[in-house]
């Protein structure tokens, strides 16, 4: 059962999406989750979540049941709650009672039953014996309850008729949040509470016996208790001084001091909470506390409440902190950047660094996490990435790593480099890396993903080369660290990008993994399975395999404050992947919108543009834009966004062919096609959809070959089939569909009729059975062209046209369809 889902994080409804879509878990699950309607809006991202689940029910076979629970609107409503409390069957008797009740209440089911309670318990209702019924005077009622105006004094009203002692309990108990512990309580009711209740053992007990039967609290296990509504703690909290911010910090330290080291690591968060709301003004051991309690938040990935620590932690800091309490104050800065750069607050981050890098007393490796953080800013935020390259060079000599040496050099460096480090994993066994132990080489590790990731979004191929095969060389040199499953993964995509070795990438990456789980990292776990399984295993096993497990890296990158690889992660998992494998347009769509607002407050602009461009190709093909061919609408437009990276680049021109293919303006898609050659396959390295955009280089290029008949098409056409045969042979098994059809394409252009047309029908059986609606509907539409040009023959032209249109119709692009349907 989870309650007020209303302020569940992201990373919380993951993981109810994967209990709900683990259709392996043979064991029965019922999940019961409540939320406050009035607090969940369209673009709330639990609104975006339950639509999901619906859409999802059915291919995950699970139920789902939505029960709404309005406040009563009618006065009928309530009236018939008040005639089955008091047992009564005349509804016009009760008539001006419920529409007083309907008044004080507005219809809040759990209102109302306080409010009836509250009339009986001041004899404003009561209990006839010689009538044997209920009685009140309606008049009287109105006016004793005029001044009520919410349930909070209600509650209050209820809880002063209980005794004095009873009334402070509450006041201590609400200190201690929704659920507290009676050893807890107990502690701060032996030195707070009034000596004759002190002084009598069974006086704690018997109160909390006396708040239970008044429906204030309810014992959810042995010994533990929770309010059975937050508006009763709210109540309780603000019943005396008790609930004053001075009392509640001497309740904060009194527990501090009194409880044993298990019993306050259980209630650090209450203890700090309770303290942190007194008028202390600096003390480095209360500053110390709340960094214990941001730690603990950020290992169970509660960054918001982190946040919030450091920085109260550091007004605990004396003046002079950084010469007194040097260590303390150093730790409190670099976690609140490392919060910040999760969250990114990228501002806040900034604050933090600035305090710690402009002094000059700190080691390299005292610096690192600043400095991790901050070439994380010029990358991804500022996406200033020949900058973050020079900056992470620097960061790295300093550290006593330096990988370039001379530049002139570094071309035929970088490419032996990658030969020798390759002969060099295949010939070592995983067993037999040790564990890596010196910080400043865990540093260096740590690090040399960053340089890999600028260099890939620049493009400097030959740096990027170096960071892999320095980190792979480093572990079996030095040992595996949290970086390591980065080196292997990253070294799997340079090999099979690189070298073209699909099967050794293969093995590479799966001791990426295996050395991931060696040495647990959220972090760099989601970099690792974002790289193996979003640019390796797409290449040589069915790109669907790859969808739940990037899901997971999207969680994992969020529990471990990785933001910047979580969102590359959900994107793949959510856009390209769908898009590759012909997954319905408007459900990628759903996810492009559901993604946007977390990449936004992410800040991962980089990301958000690449997202964006699918997003609207998605648009313009489902008819939601006034352009068909041209990558332009409200979402991004093509003559106004500039493309800060070749990556951005890359992207965008395969978004520009897609709609070009789809929309049949094949002169135009030939020329892009021909000028772009293997770009996007250089640039994005690994990426799936390069298959796709490999093949519509090859649908436009034969389309324009048949037309034209001129050898430029006819040779690049077929240097394209060539590339897809090639990765059909190493194994790839997502591309067979695709070299059917080129060769169907080829073989008409051959002359071999009777051959195209068995190519053309195994090509759409190939991808019918795969479930690629897209591929499907164009290769249809194609054979469809080449029956009525080529073969004269227009039943089965017509047939093929229709299943086209029906194809695409289920693919979701309606304003394909309604070209074809005007074009016949």
């Amino acid at each position: 059962f989870f309650d007020d889902l209303q302020w569940a994080d992201v990373s919380s409804l993951e993981v109810i999406d994967y209990l709900i879509t683990d259709s392996n878990n043979p064991n029965p699950l019922m999940i019961i989750g409540c939320f406050r309607s009035n607090e969940v809006d369209n673009m709330h991202i639990l609104k975006t979540k339950i639509d999901h689940f619906d859409k999802e029910k059915e291919k995950f076979m699970f139920n789902l049941t939505n029960i709404e629970l309005e406040s009563f609107q009618q006065v009928d409503d309530v009236k018939k709650v008040i005639m089955a409390m008091l047992s009564i069957d005349d509804s016009h008797s009760t008539q001006k009672l419920s529409e007083i009740c309907m008044k004080r209440t507005d219809g809040n089911p759990f209102f109302l039953i306080e409010f009836v309670t509250m009339l009986e318990e001041e004899k404003l209702i009561t209990f006839n014996l010689g009538l044997l019924k209920w009685i009140w005077d309606n008049k009287v009622t109105e006016e004793k309850t005029m001044s009520t105006v919410n349930v909070v004094d209600l509650l209050q009203t209820r809880m002063r008729k209980l005794p004095h002692h009873g009334q402070l309990l509450l006041q201590y108990a609400a200190c201690l949040g929704f659920s507290f512990r009676v050893t807890i309580l107990d502690i701060i009711w032996a030195k707070h509470s009034i000596n004759n209740a002190k002084d009598d053992p069974k006086a704690l007990s018997n109160l909390l016996a006396l708040m239970e039967e008044g429906n204030f609290i309810e014992n959810i296990r042995d010994g533990s208790y929770r309010w059975v509504h937050d508006k009763v703690q709210e109540a309780a909290s603000s019943l005396g001084d008790a609930g004053k911010l001075l009392s509640q910090f001497e309740i904060g330290a009194l527990l501090y001091h009194s409880l044993s080291e298990n019993e306050f690591e259980d209630s650090l968060f209450d203890v700090v909470d309770l303290i942190n709301k007194g008028s202390a003004k600096q003390s480095p051991e209360f500053a110390n506390l709340n960094l214990k309690a941001a730690d603990k938040a950020c290992s169970i990935s509660a960054f918001h409440g982190a946040a919030d620590y450091v920085a109260r932690g550091i007004k605990f800091l004396p003046n002079e902190s950084w010469f007194l309490y040097r260590g303390l104050t150093l730790r409190l800065h670099t976690l609140g950047s490392e919060i910040a750069l999760a969250l990114g607050k990228i501002r806040t981050m900034d604050e933090y660094n600035n305090k710690v890098l402009s002094r000059d007393d700190f080691s390299a490796l005292e610096k690192f996490p600043l400095n991790f953080a901050k070439s994380y800013k010029i990358s991804n935020v500022e996406m200033k990435y020949d900058n973050a390259i020079e900056f992470c060079l620097d960061v790295l000599k300093e550290l006593g790593c330096s990988i370039v040496g001379n530049r002139v050099t570094l071309p035929v460096k970088a490419i032996s480099s990658l030969l020798r480090t390759v002969k060099l994993a295949k010939n070592t066994s995983r067993d037999t890396i040790v564990m890596m132990t010196d910080e400043r080489q865990i540093a260096i590790m740590k690090f040399l993903p960053r340089l890999f990731y600028a260099s890939f979004q620049a493009r400097n191929k030959f740096l990027l080369i170096l960071s892999v095969t320095e980190m792979v060389q480093m572990t079996i040199r030095n040992g595996m660290s949290a970086s390591s499953g980065i080196a292997y993964g990253t070294l799997a995509l340079l090999t099979a990008s690189t070298l073209g070795n699909f099967e050794t990438a293969a093995i590479f990456a799966d001791t990426a993994l295996y050395l991931q789980e060696k040495v647990p990292s959220k972090f760099s776990e989601s970099i690792t399975i974002y790289t193996t399984y979003s640019l390796v295993f797409v290449w040589s096993k069915p790109v669907q395999s790859s969808l739940t497990p990037l899901i997971n890296g999207y969680m994992g990158g969020m529990r471990g404050g990785n933001s910047a690889y979580a969102i590359w992660n959900l994107i793949a998992a959510h856009v390209w992947l769908p898009f590759q494998i012909g997954k319905p347009l408007s459900e990628i769509s759903e996810k492009c919108l559901a993604c946007a607002s977390q990449v936004e407050e992410l800040k991962q602009p980089g990301q958000g543009i690449l997202m964006k461009m699918f997003w609207q190709t998605c648009l313009n093909l489902t008819g939601q834009s006034k352009e068909t061919i041209k990558l332009k609408g409200e979402v991004f437009d093509c003559d106004e966004v500039v493309c800060t990276s070749p990556l951005h680049e890359a992207v965008c021109n395969f978004n520009k062919l897609a709609l070009l293919v789809f929309f049949g303006d094949y002169k135009q898609a030939s020329k892009l096609a021909i000028r772009l050659g293997d770009t996007f396959l250089k640039t994005a390295r690994g990426q799936c959809v390069g298959m796709i955009e490999t093949l519509n280089r090859g649908v436009a290029l034969y389309a324009r070959a048949l037309h034209t008949k001129k050898m430029k098409y006819k040779k690049h056409a077929n240097n394209v089939r060539g590339t897809v045969k090639k990765w059909m042979v190493n194994g790839n098994p997502n591309v067979k569909h695709y070299y059917c059809f080129l060769s169907a394409e080829q073989a008409a252009l051959d002359k071999k009729y009777e051959a195209a047309g068995s190519l053309y029908k195994e090509a759409i059986l190939l991808s019918t059975r795969t479930g690629h609606l897209h591929n499907t509907a164009l290769f249809n539409e194609r054979y469809a062209n080449f029956l009525l040009e080529e073969m004269s023959d227009k039943d089965e032209a017509n047939y093929r046209m229709e299943e086209a249109i029906r194809f695409y119709n289920l693919w979701g692009a309606d304003a394909k369809v309604h070209a074809l349907q005007q074009n016949r």
